[in-house]
């Protein structure tokens, strides 16, 4: 008799190859999180992983993840945050006495990026605009059931890495003394 574990083998065997051959080498915590990390944080339920797959390869019957992104909630404590108060205004929707301030957190976002034997390298053809269009669809969708005003994002110093996110109009919160914390109103 086939029991859905047995059904469900064949795809998670192939989930678990994508998974581990996801490659980001600009940023091994991005590669790292997805190799260890998305199943039990999923299952643990403290975020929510989305895969992109390479649309060729899924009509091949491959998955190949070209980027990924996470979804989870943030709560900061607003006397924390160091910004203005017209900037917590935003955040909150105008209630400037509100003691926290509460997010659509995007954990992760990575694209597979693979340096390759020959010395080039491999970018999947997917922009950063387009994972955070992805991103803000499901987070649109959500808000329709769950209300949510403001996505965060919090990223490195990198100059490419915040421009991503500041050409995608998300505005400057603070620097938390490890991340710059970026938000945007859903």
């Amino acid at each position: 008799m086939l029991t859905r574990a047995d059904a469900d083998a064949p795809f998670k065997d192939a989930l678990d190859k994508a998974l581990l051959s996801f490659r980001c080498s600009p940023d091994p915590d991005i590669e790292r999180f997805l190799h260890e990390d998305a199943i039990p944080y999923y299952k643990r339920k403290l975020c929510s992983v989305y895969l992109l797959l390479n649309e060729e390869a899924f009509f091949d019957g491959r998955l190949q993840i070209d980027a990924y992104f996470t979804l989870s909630h943030k709560s900061i404590i607003a006397e924390e945050v160091e910004t203005s108060n017209t900037q917590k205004k935003k955040v909150t929707g105008g209630f400037a006495d509100k003691p926290i301030l509460e997010f659509v957190l995007i954990g992760q976002l990575g694209k597979h990026v693979e340096k390759l034997d020959d010395g080039t390298t491999y970018r999947a053809d997917i922009s950063g605009e387009e994972i955070l269009d992805n991103a803000f669809d499901i987070m649109h969708q959500a808000s329709l059931l769950i209300p949510s005003r403001c996505a965060l994002v919090e990223c490195s110093d990198e100059p490419k890495v915040r421009k991503v996110y500041e050409d995608y109009r998300f505005t400057f919160l603070q620097h938390d003394g490890v991340h710059n914390q970026y938000y945007k109103i859903i």
